[in-house]
């Protein structure tokens, strides 16, 4: 618990139980009855308001009653130049510290001012209230006497043990809640060190803290282990501090048991490293960003999967980084979370430090704070990009295998009387007059385009064989550029290599990969009318190498882009629409992958990925 009132402060380091607040209130209420009718004034402060005043303190204050005091500010009565002390010493009172006793100036109803001398009542309580004893400064010393014995009382009643130390750590004082540690009575502890029960190993350690308080007056904090009469120890938190009394210092150390607490902060402590541990060594992306939608948290995993470090990342809004194509649905997702605090789950992508794409799948949920409020969101996400190609290359070879299988019966269908046809029409061609010439070789071109198709569904089933062997993918592209080198200088194309090695060798079939790059090529020098430039880059990332063909041709339409590798499907006056088919099985069964990427008039992009080995 945490009470604050301008600048005082009394703090806990866990919330009370409330059978400890029952008690607090309980101490409050016998104080209060025992001075009911006393001739010792009592008042009672709670957040700079009169909280009680008994019949005594009314009285010497000229009141006739304490309505007129009680919920009325304290510095109606207090002189407002005591005000800094008075604070400090509430302060002190609230947090179980003895402040001494101190005159002060006080204020009657009449307007006169009274000297009182105040005794604070340092009984540390969750409620934030302060008790004091106050008197004339010119009443009698029995009175005194009276006064001192009621603090005894309070004392007794105490939990925490209140000490009286002298400057070489002997007892002067001891509260009798001392008893459970000493082997004797309290009256035989006085004159005895103040450290004889502490564990061995931390007396050190608290000698030293304590001649540090000595030496400069300063309050000091400390916990340590003290050994019951029972033999069980345990752990005590001591605030000391230092009051000069007629230039001479005592000290006052007020000690409580906080063993369950200790225990409690160890086992949160092992829980944090705990999922500390679990954060730090994740390879999934945990993100939590509040509800202002800035990243508050980033774990370590975003280097690797990512590229980022976390700093590049805590403190962004969360959609950065996000694909722009997903960026509308990832932002719609996020506010349907805010808005209803349940779960979500999204597939997206996010772009690389190096500038691809990784796809991603996360979860997202509210977390609520001990009072429910919901102030932040945390995102767990999983790298997916390798399971989503892997099963878009089992739908590739599913979809190839089939029109394969339809191809190779197709084309032995036709091929055994197309061979036939082409035989008998050469033999009437020798008996036919020489008018009918002409419509032979008509016959014989449209003959040889149903031999083109057949050859290329023969490919489709089965491309050429060859040795699987390891060869320079540099001179493999050069090779296929040779074969479309006059294509291309009739339309002064230019063709250009760009490699960041001067060698990458891939394990391929040779004359397979050849045909690939001569399809794709040769799509791209007939997609450019004049002029114009194919850009061929090279990359090689670990084991995967990366085959970039752009073209600055007249582009493809998204519809049509869709259907590229359809077979038969061409938008060429003289294709067969088999070329890019064939291409993407030979790429697929080298363990690769092939994306086209086009926009009208800006040209298109071939992406080829390829294991080396």
């Amino acid at each position: 618990m945490t009470y604050n009132k301008d600048h005082i402060t009394y703090k806990s380091l866990s919330p009370p139980p409330d059978d400890v607040i029952k008690e607090e209130r309980d101490k409050i209420t016998n104080l209060v009855k025992y001075y009911e009718g006393s001739t010792t004034a009592l008042v009672v402060q709670k957040n700079e308001k009169w909280f009680y005043l008994n019949t005594a303190a009314v009285y010497l204050l000229g009141y006739n009653d304490s309505s007129e005091l009680e919920g009325k500010s304290i510095w109606e009565t207090i002189h407002p130049s005591e005000r800094e002390l008075v604070l400090k010493r509430i302060e002190a009172s609230i947090n179980g510290v003895n402040p001494g006793a101190f005159i002060q100036k006080w204020i009657k109803k009449d307007g006169s001012s009274v000297s009182v001398e105040v005794l604070a009542i340092p009984v540390e309580n969750y409620l934030g209230q302060t008790s004091a004893i106050i008197k004339e400064v010119d009443q009698e010393s029995k009175k005194v006497q009276e006064m001192y014995t009621n603090y005894e009382l309070i004392t007794e009643n105490m939990n925490e043990i209140i000490s009286l130390l002298d400057a070489n750590g002997k007892l002067l004082y001891v509260s009798p809640s001392y008893r459970e540690y000493a082997r004797g009575s309290i009256d035989d502890e006085i004159g005895r060190s103040s450290i004889r029960y502490i564990h061995k190993e931390d007396r050190e350690h608290v000698r030293t803290e304590f001649f540090k308080l000595v030496k400069f007056r300063k309050p000091l904090m400390i916990k340590y282990r003290m050994q019951r009469k029972d033999g069980v120890f345990r752990y005590i938190e001591s605030q000391g501090t230092c009051i000069l009394n007629e230039e001479k210092c005592s000290y006052v150390v007020v000690s409580r048991d906080v063993t369950e607490k200790h225990y409690a902060e160890i086992k949160l402590q092992l829980n944090e490293k705990k999922h500390r541990m679990i954060l730090e060594h994740s390879n999934d992306l945990i993100c939590m960003m509040n509800d202002e939608r800035t990243s508050v948290y980033a774990s370590p995993s975003y280097k690797e999967v990512l590229g980022y470090e976390q700093r590049e990342v805590i403190g962004k809004d969360i959609l950065t980084f996000i694909h722009p194509e997903d960026y509308e649905k990832c932002q719609k997702a996020i506010q349907t979370l805010m808005e209803t605090k349940q779960s979500i789950t999204i597939v997206y992508r996010k772009v690389h430090a190096s500038g691809h794409s990784v796809i991603l799948e996360a979860k997202g949920m509210a977390v609520s704070e001990g009072d429910g409020q919901v102030t932040h969101f945390v995102f767990i996400s999983r790298d997916i990009t390798e399971k989503v190609q892997l099963e878009q290359y089992r739908e590739n070879i599913d979809k190839l295998a089939i029109i394969g299988d339809v191809a190779a019966g197709f084309a032995h269908e036709i091929r055994n009387p197309l061979t036939s046809i082409k035989g008998f029409l050469r033999l009437l061609a020798k008996k036919d007059a020489e008018d009918d010439v002409m419509y032979h070789q008509i016959i014989e071109g449209e003959l040889a385009k149903i031999e083109e198709v057949i050859n290329g569904f023969i490919s489709l089933a089965k491309p050429e064989a060859g040795e699987v062997a390891e060869v320079s993918l540099l001179k493999l592209i050069k090779n296929a550029i040779n074969v479309l080198t006059a294509q291309a200088a009739s339309k002064n194309i230019r063709i250009n290599i760009s490699s960041q090695l001067k060698s990458i060798v891939i394990c391929c079939q040779k004359n397979q990969m050849k045909q690939v790059f001569i399809n794709i090529l040769k799509n791209a020098v007939e997609a450019i009318e004049e002029n114009g430039q194919i850009d061929v880059i090279l990359e090689e990332n670990n084991n995967v190498v990366s085959i970039e063909i752009h073209d600055n041709g007249i582009g493809i339409e998204e519809d049509r882009l869709e259907r590229i590798g359809v077979p038969f499907y061409t938008n060429k006056e003289k294709g067969i629409g088999l070329g890019m088919t064939v291409s993407n099985k030979i790429i697929t069964e080298h363990d690769g992958s092939l994306r086209i990427e086009s926009r009208p008039g800006e040209g298109t992009k071939v992406l080829i990925r390829l294991p080396k080995n």
